[in-house]
């Protein structure tokens, strides 16, 4: 059970700012263009899906993408020392060791969280083995104390374990990709719910890992908001072109239909459209899609 656990707090993945500079990935873009990258950001997602390791199969890997051949995907694993493999399996050294640390971060945190509700727990016994000899209101009066000081304890646990609180534009992507009828809207719910509560769950334990939170955070309007393979694709797009795009904005992509394989993407505006087609057609990120821009009147 601790391992699901761990699994489901790795669905976020880390990497260093300005990695698309890394000489390989220049490598990568100069022969392949956008879709190379797209490939390498993709593989690294499944590698982390998968525990830091994956089977050398080509022509899977680049059917569950959808816009890939299995020859490109093949050529971004083997060709520019991105990854190594033993001829079965391949693997990236740095999400092994990035996901080794996020393990044990995770841990430390879980250990924390019990330590926490350990010393909740003795609190609360203390405060059932007071003498009760008074009347009601009496004993409501020195009860109080207690509480505060359990609540203190806990609080600081939490104080020591955590970063500051984090804000709705936090979770914004989270909830975007997570297929929410209204992310915006969602991560300020979300964060009122916990601010409320001083980011504490309703039976008093700490909120230890907030992305897990968000994970399982259920919207007020329940159902998908958009198509699930549509939305994959363009999280694939996303990754690649938001280092590329500087200007382009998560939030103005209004709407994402399909008709068969047409995509209706729609913006807020104009200059965003332009800018993702762009930059989508410059790097032949289509692949079998037949793409309508429109703007939201």
């Amino acid at each position: 059970m601790e391992s699901e656990e761990i699994m489901k707090d790795l669905q976020y993945i880390t990497h260093d700012l300005g990695a698309r500079n890394d000489p390989k990935l220049l490598d990568v873009q100069m022969e392949m263009g956008g879709q190379g990258l797209a490939i390498f950001w993709c593989l690294v997602e499944m590698l982390w899906e998968n525990d830091g390791r994956m089977p050398m199969n080509f022509r899977a890997i680049a059917f569950s993408l959808r816009w890939a051949t299995p020859e490109e995907v093949e050529r971004v694993i083997k060709e520019f020392g991105l990854f190594e493999d033993d001829g079965t399996e391949f693997w990236s050294r740095s999400a092994l060791e990035r996901i080794a640390q996020k393990k044990e971060r995770i841990q430390a945190r879980s250990e924390a969280a019990r330590n926490a509700g350990q010393a909740s727990a003795r609190a609360r016994q203390n405060n059932r083995n007071t003498p009760v000899q008074q009347s009601f209101n009496e004993r409501s009066t020195h009860v109080e104390p207690i509480n505060k000081d359990i609540n203190k304890d806990i609080n600081k646990e939490r104080d020591n374990n955590r970063l500051e609180p984090p804000t709705a534009a936090d979770f914004f992507e989270i909830f975007f990709f997570e297929n929410f009828k209204d992310p915006a809207g969602e991560a300020a719910r979300f964060v009122k719910y916990y601010e409320d509560r001083q980011w504490t769950y309703q039976d008093g334990t700490p909120v230890i890992d907030v992305e897990r939170a968000a994970k399982d955070w259920k919207p007020a309007k329940a159902g998908p908001r958009w198509d699930g393979e549509a939305l994959r694709w363009y999280r694939a797009v996303w990754n690649a072109a938001r280092s590329r795009v500087p200007d382009a904005r998560l939030s103005e992509l209004t709407n994402l239909s399909r008709n068969g394989q047409a995509l209706i993407l729609r913006y807020q505006d104009e200059s965003s459209a332009r800018k993702m087609a762009a930059f989508i057609m410059e790097n032949d990120l289509a692949g079998d899609w037949q793409i309508d821009y429109r703007i939201e009147n």
